[in-house]
């Protein structure tokens, strides 16, 4: 039965790639679904990662509050983002995606309108702790999920332009924010954002459906051809998937996937959250650092729809095994880039990188684990992403004070590419169709 979905699958991306405008023919309704999920991933990039660079200098210097202590105290805070997973999964699975979405982005709004007040580190940790678990709730388990369950064939199109949302917060959130806070004050500046959150809550509330079928549709804008097995649904019509937790903890792809995604991110992470200060230790100005990063942020949003454009042309494990590559080639690149020919060379592949993430950690995850299974899964997965990806710093910082500085911290994460090139190859993304 599996081969037979599998060969049906391959036929209709055949079908697709010879057909351009079905490509992109997701409907009113998939559009929708689409351009939704791209503003919450650019809310949720923004409000739990970006964000940072305005909040933690503006906090500390409206209540006195060290900067470096609150920096430090920023990371503990984002592990609430693990436990995320298997609470917000649960809930998807309770009361539907939607439900879940809808709550996550009413309760980061609160919290996040609620750190405007943080007068301790105290309240800090526990209000960005709850921002960035409601945030990882409504984006990164709802979203995704939501996005698995309206497309199938076209997941990889679908994902592409959705992340062009989380490419372009890396270039407008920050501004935003800022202008909010000259605008409206600090304090209130922080409830423009929430209000931003309400109305998306109040979108999903009124224009989204937890699956195309509750509103009468098929996957794929009715895609003719594929084999989408019957749900078993409860009185909610929310999903039920039969897989069992321990047994997807038996699973040795479970393990690869969740090593290997994270093991990505520890590159984009690495890279990323050092990239001003290892512009400026090129011997350029902080203004210029911030201005390139600006630029590769740009040049990522045609990037984000270019990988998802290639996971439908060559399928998700061909995509991001070059993907990986890719990050290691810019990597290397950018060891050498105190050249001005080979910073820009490595800028136009960081950019290119950037989005490249999201998209095919999320379509590796829902390629193993279709539809109603995906949920359950990434209660799993996302976890055990979380935590590898939180080496990122400790890898960095280790290479910056024993290894000679950022060739170093460099040579170290080209070597977790390589390794997570290994684990992908070794991967079997067979889907589990129980």
């Amino acid at each position: 039965m599996i081969e037979q979905q599998s060969r049906s699958l391959l036929n209709n991306h055949a079908d697709l790639a010879a057909n351009p405008r079905g490509r992109h023919d997701f409907g009113a309704q998939g559009w929708n679904v689409i351009v939704f999920q791209g503003l919450l991933f650019w809310v949720a990039a923004g409000t739990v990662t970006h964000g940072l660079n305005v909040v933690l200098p503006t906090l500390s210097g409206l209540y006195g509050l060290d900067y470096s202590t609150l920096l430090a105290l920023a990371t503990p805070a984002s592990w609430a983002s693990i436990f995320a997973s298997p609470a917000c999964a649960w809930l998807c699975e309770k009361r539907g995606v939607k439900f879940n979405i809808i709550v996550c982005l009413l309760a980061c709004g609160l919290s996040f309108g609620a750190l405007g007040y943080s007068t301790s580190y105290l309240s800090f940790v526990l209000l960005f702790g709850a921002v960035s678990f409601f945030g990882t709730g409504f984006a990164y388990v709802g979203g995704t999920a939501l996005i698995a369950n309206w497309f199938v064939r076209k997941q990889g199109l679908a994902l592409g332009w959705c992340t062009i949302g989380q490419t372009l917060s890396s270039a407008f959130y920050v501004p935003t924010l800022a202008a909010l806070f000259a605008w409206l004050g600090v304090r209130y500046g922080f409830w423009g954002i929430s209000v931003i959150m309400l109305v998306m809550a109040v979108w999903a509330w009124l224009f989204i459906a937890n699956k195309p079928e509750d509103i009468g549709r098929a996957p794929d804008n009715d895609a003719p051809g594929i084999d989408v097995r019957p749900l078993s649904t409860n009185g909610n019509n929310d999903y039920i998937s039969r897989i069992r937790i321990r047994h997807l903890l038996k699973m040795r792809d479970v393990w690869l996937i969740g090593i290997a995604t994270g093991g990505i991110y520890i590159m984009l992470v690495g890279v990323v959250g050092q990239f001003v200060p290892r512009i400026m230790e090129m011997g350029y100005p902080q203004s210029t650092a911030i201005f390139y990063m600006t630029v590769a942020a740009l040049i990522g949003a045609p990037g984000a729809y270019g990988w998802g454009w290639l996971n439908h042309r060559l399928g998700i494990k061909r995509a991001i095994l070059l993907y990986t590559l890719s990050w290691i080639v810019a990597i290397i690149v950018n060891m050498f880039a105190h050249h001005e020919v080979m910073l820009w060379v490595s800028l136009v592949m960081i950019g290119l990188c950037m989005p490249g993430a999201t998209n095919l950690s999320t379509a590796l995850i829902a390629a193993k684990f279709p539809r109603q299974n995906y949920i359950r899964a990434i209660a799993i997965v996302l976890p055990v992403q979380s935590v590898v990806r939180c080496c990122a710093f400790s890898i960095l910082a280790f290479g910056l004070s024993w290894l000679g500085g950022y060739t170093g911290a460099y040579q170290l994460l080209v070597g977790v590419g390589v390794i997570t090139l290994v684990l992908l190859w070794c991967t079997d993304i067979t889907p589990v169709n129980v």
